[in-house]
C-alpha cells in the first residue's frame, strides 16, 4: 500500500509548527511536537489551538491513510484536562467509527507520559 498520507511534506501548518510524524498504521497515527515559545498563549501555557491542530492533523492523516476517499475534518471537540508550559507533546489518535461516508476519531495527547488533553474529530467523505 503506497499512501501520500505517510509524513508532513511540503509548505503547510505542521511543518511551521514544528509538528513531527512518529508513525502511521492502519488505525494508529503517532506524532510528536517540541514545545517552543511560539506555541504558547500569553499567559506561558501551550495554547489550546495547538492540541486541536495536532489532533485534527493526525487524526485526518489516519482517514485518509488507506486511500478509501478523501475525508475533511467538519467537527472538532477538544477538552484540555492540564496545561503544559515546555517540553515535547505527543499525540497519538485511533478510529472510533469508520464509515464509508464519515469517521470519528480520538486522539489523546500527553506529556510527560500524563493525559493533557483528549480530542474527538469527525471526518466527512467528499470524494
Amino acid at each position: 500500500m503506497t499512501s501520500k498520507f505517510t509524513n508532513f511534506d511540503g509548505d503547510n501548518l505542521d511543518n511551521f509548527l514544528g509538528h513531527e510524524m512518529i508513525d502511521i498504521k492502519e488505525n494508529y497515527v503517532k506524532s510528536k511536537l517540541n514545545v517552543k515559545d511560539h506555541h504558547k498563549q500569553p499567559m506561558g501555557l501551550v495554547h489550546g489551538g495547538i492540541y486541536s491542530t495536532l489532533a485534527e492533523t493526525i487524526c485526518s492523516y489516519g482517514a485518509n491513510f488507506l486511500d478509501q476517499g478523501t475525508f475533511v475534518g467538519v467537527n472538532n471537540n477538544t477538552d484540555f484536562l492540564s496545561s503544559v508550559e515546555n517540553g515535547e507533546i505527543i499525540c497519538i489518535a485511533e478510529p472510533i467509527k469508520i464509515g464509508r461516508s464519515y469517521q470519528l476519531w480520538e486522539a489523546k495527547i500527553y506529556h510527560n507520559e500524563k493525559l493533557c488533553a483528549v480530542s474527538k474529530v469527525r471526518l466527512s467523505k467528499i470524494k
